[in-house]
């Protein structure tokens, strides 16, 4: 009988690192990826070696049933933390599940009969590739797929929050795309909303009215975890957010300019007072800023 150390301890590897992760999500604990490998590797250092071992010596039944399925029951325990005890039992339930079903779809897939000495024999591979790989493989895609749905989730959350936007001031227009963020708590002095832009957008709007000072101006000051900081701000004649075809039109807006540009895929940050579903209307309603 030919082993191959190698090929052995990668398939024991490989197959107890997906087997505790779907062991650990299935309780619904923090699955930390270093813990798992860690865990799994000395998994597949304690089989490998149980194994090589019983093949030079013989184990009596009874100690062998404690040594698995004592391996069983406890290998699982380390690969994560959770709140409750009795997690952990779970834990190591799921485990035992997963060990018991994987060993089973493996039998029922790979077992064959060996037609020279009639005896059925086990072959675990794919075209020569482990079958620990194999439902590693596997596990990461889902893994994968998941991550990848939950952001697909996230950004499509995140496109309900964008609104186009247009700013007027002295009968000039300017569009730009706007986030509304409920976090954005800014008032002016008359305790109105106060509409955060980036710089480029408030220039675009004033031009260089600004610094010939033929808009008035105040400061909004700004209360973050670094302190207190001011921003410079503008008042501006209407304000148009659009959702589809309905529109909300808000008279007599403050607007500050960020010393910071932003991060997302826009230019202004709404506060959520302003993106109101009753307040959009098909024709377009207008109301002052409240």
């Amino acid at each position: 009988m030919i082993v191959y150390i190698d090929l052995l301890i990668l398939d024991n590897f490989c197959a107890d690192a997906a087997l505790l992760y779907c062991a650990v999500k299935t309780v619904k604990g923090e699955a930390k990826r270093w813990r798992i490998c860690l865990v799994a590797l000395f998994g597949a250092a304690l089989g490998t070696g149980y194994a090589v071992f019983c093949l030079y010596f013989t184990v009596p039944p009874a100690v062998d049933f404690v040594v698995k399925y004592g391996v069983l029951a406890v290998l699982p325990l380390p690969a994560a933390k959770f709140k409750r005890k009795r997690t952990y039992a779970l834990c190591s339930l799921a485990f035992a599940g997963y060990m018991f079903a994987f060993a089973g779809i493996l039998t029922a897939l790979f077992a064959r009969g060996d037609l020279q000495g009639g005896e059925g024999a086990l072959v675990y591979t794919v075209h020569g590739l482990p079958s620990g790989v194999l439902v590693l493989a596997c596990v990461a895609f889902a893994f994968g797929a998941g991550r990848l749905a939950k952001r697909i989730r996230e950004r499509k959350k995140l496109a309900g929050l964008i609104f186009e936007c247009r700013l007027i001031l002295r009968g000039k227009k300017v569009a730009a795309r706007a986030f509304a963020d409920t976090g954005n708590r800014l008032t002016d002095g008359r305790g109105k909303p106060v509409v955060v832009a980036e710089r480029a957008a408030a220039l675009a709007l004033l031009a260089d009215g600004l610094f010939a000072e033929s808009t008035p101006c105040e400061k909004i000051e700004v209360h973050t975890v670094g302190g207190k900081s001011f921003m410079t701000a503008f008042k501006i004649e209407a304000l148009e957010i659009y959702c589809g075809r309905r529109a909300n039109i808000i008279k007599d807006v403050t607007v500050a300019i960020s010393p910071h540009p932003f991060s997302g895929e826009y230019s202004l940050i709404l506060p959520a007072a302003f993106t109101k579903e009753e307040d959009f209307s098909d024709s377009g309603g207008e109301k002052d800023a409240e």
